[in-house]
């Protein structure tokens, strides 16, 4: 951290603040009128921005003065998990994980003055991805719903609750990225998961979760994913797939629910366990519900009807939101242990990360709303 003027200034947080608006060095020198050495020799911290140079910075990229003196820990590009990160850019890839930093950040300021819930998740398996099988993997999700006292019978009413309950902090970021639909990290002692602003269906969001927790689950010991094959990073997100689909739709209980193997009997059991279509329909196959035949009969009903993107019910199906920033939030200020203004001046971020990470409606966040009912207590 360098000095300007009486100020710190943090090249770090130039450079996050720039990739956070997918800026390149160039955009943002044509955008500010600011040389692009300039701006290199900024974010290196070779030289600091002063004056208008400083002030052009943060109206650019609409981050307040005080962001640029705050020190945020880096995170590795290990053990980061992006869902669907085949098809996604670099550019995507590190806006997000941009926001996995932005996310850790709040939770620094939050906890020093709540105890967020106790991380309660079985131990993570710590093996090679090809030893990994799946009946392993099964045996994971069954664990996980045991201590999390679900039976093996139950749909999961509320997923995005019950993770945050068991100390796994789930946020949204200020992206709209169609070729990511979220990241996952341990940091520290405690797993994240980032979803991105994708409008998409209550039961895409709900395996996503599910799919990102069978990753904290499976593969917390794999350093990078960027060194492992094709055929390795194919296994590791079928693996995730495995563990999501048995999470949500435990075996025998799945196979009492149906009734009909007609893709009318597979809309009726979507209202049921709040799971795709699709992938009901892989399920049964799955447990042998389905011949190939009518596997692939309705597999192509499915694309015929163009019910890949969008299915039915899925603008029934309520969407589940993260809330536990914003309970966190909610509990600080209606104790009166610090204000609304007060807490926004600590984490030292804009508006529209403030309220796509902890609510959207954080920035009109009422003095006297209540929080939900998780367990927190403030420090004392």
């Amino acid at each position: 951290m360098t000095q300007t003027g009486e100020m710190l200034f943090d090249p770090q947080n130039l450079t996050y603040a720039r990739i956070a608006r997918g800026f390149t060095m160039k955009l943002l020198s044509e955008k500010s009128g600011i040389s692009r050495q300039t701006i290199s020799s900024y974010e290196s911290g070779k030289s600091v921005p002063r004056g208008k140079n400083l002030l052009k910075l943060s109206k650019i990229l609409n981050f307040p003065i005080t962001y640029f003196n705050t020190k945020m820990s880096p995170l590795s590009s290990e053990g980061t998990f992006f869902k669907s990160r085949a098809s996604s850019t670099k550019k995507a890839r590190d806006m997000q994980k941009v926001r996995l930093i932005y996310s850790n950040s709040i939770y620094d300021v939050l906890s020093d003055y709540v105890n967020f819930p106790i991380v309660n998740i079985p131990a993570p398996l710590e093996e090679n991805l090809r030893n990994i099988t799946n009946e392993k993997i099964k045996k994971m999700a069954l664990l996980t719903r045991k201590k999390w006292g679900l039976d093996n019978e139950e749909p999961i009413n509320n997923l995005t609750k019950l993770v945050e309950a068991n100390g796994i902090i789930i946020s949204q970021a200020n992206l709209q990225e169609k070729k990511i639909d979220a990241v996952s990290k341990w940091i520290a002692d405690r797993p994240f998961i980032l979803l991105t602003d994708n409008r998409e269906s209550d039961v895409r969001r709900r395996f996503n979760i599910a799919h990102e927790l069978g990753h904290i689950l499976l593969h917390s010991n794999i350093e990078s994913i960027y060194e492992l094959s094709n055929t390795d990073m194919n296994k590791l997100e079928n693996q995730a797939n495995v563990f999501a689909s048995n999470l949500l739709l435990p075996d025998q209980a799945f196979i009492r629910s149906v009734v009909s193997t007609s893709m009318e009997g597979f809309i009726e059991l979507k209202k049921y366990w709040k799971v795709s279509i699709s992938a009901l329909i892989m399920k049964a196959h799955k447990v042998k519900l389905l011949n190939e035949n009518q596997y692939l009969y309705l597999n192509k009903k499915l694309s015929y009807n163009h019910w890949r993107k969008s299915e039915p019910l899925d603008d029934s199906i309520p969407l589940e939101t993260p809330d536990l920033y914003d309970a966190v939030c909610k509990l600080i200020i209606n104790n009166n242990v610090l204000s609304k203004q007060g807490l926004k001046a600590k984490m030292k971020l804009p508006n529209d990360e403030l309220s796509a990470l902890i609510s959207p409606d954080f920035a009109n966040l009422n003095q006297e709303d209540k929080p939900k009912s998780l367990k927190l207590h403030i420090i004392k």
